[in-house]
């Protein structure tokens, strides 16, 4: 019988990023491509989030395989600080085949340190219903997260979230495409 689990957790850097808002850090791209490599073989899935320094990553699979992905984890020099803020039995995974999903969502993650009055991306000073609220952020990147997260936002906040115009849509999808470029030139370089 399976047994999948659930594992969230956040990490500090120990490189200084070079990424912006528009572009991954190469750092970041690295980590990303070994683990779509590494996570495929291993039946694993995932999402990652990075930002100020910090990463925000939920494992999902086999307890075993992400057990032991955890333990290697704990020995990457790339990052410090690990936490383990959720671990939980699951009946099925939630990112579906993503071996291990990149989100950069600028707008969505600041609406939530907004609405939890923090200034910056920092999860070691997360509520759990923040760190919550985090995920399902992550869970709905394919869908609308505006939308969902506007639901989370307290009636009474100063913030009024908008619905994407078609220059923020524009936006976004010049951000995908760079960000398939980026990953299309290292994947090339790698290769080489």
């Amino acid at each position: 019988m399976h047994h999948l689990i659930q594992v969230v957790y956040i990490s500090r850097s120990t490189f200084e990023s070079t990424g912006t808002q528009t572009e991954i850090d190469p750092n970041v791209a690295r980590i990303l491509i070994k683990s779509r490599s590494n996570n495929r073989k291993n039946g694993l899935v995932g999402v990652l989030y990075f930002g100020d320094g910090c990463f925000f990553q939920c494992l999902e699979g086999e307890e075993v395989a992400v057990d032991n992905l955890m333990a290697k984890l704990e020995k990457d020099t790339r990052h410090t600080d690990i936490k383990v803020v959720s671990r939980k039995t699951i009946t099925a995974v939630s990112f579906g085949d993503w071996s291990m999903k990149y989100v950069p969502l600028e707008n969505e993650v600041k609406l939530l340190l907004v609405a939890n009055k923090l200034n910056k991306f920092d999860p070691y000073l997360f509520s759990s219903e923040t760190h919550l609220g985090m995920l399902d952020i992550l869970h709905a990147s394919n869908q609308q997260p505006v939308a969902i997260l506007s639901e989370m936002i307290n009636e009474q906040s100063p913030i009024s979230v908008e619905l994407a115009s078609a220059r923020k849509l524009a936006k976004a999808a010049l951000t995908i495409a760079l960000f398939a470029l980026v990953f299309s030139i290292v994947a090339l370089f790698r290769s080489a």
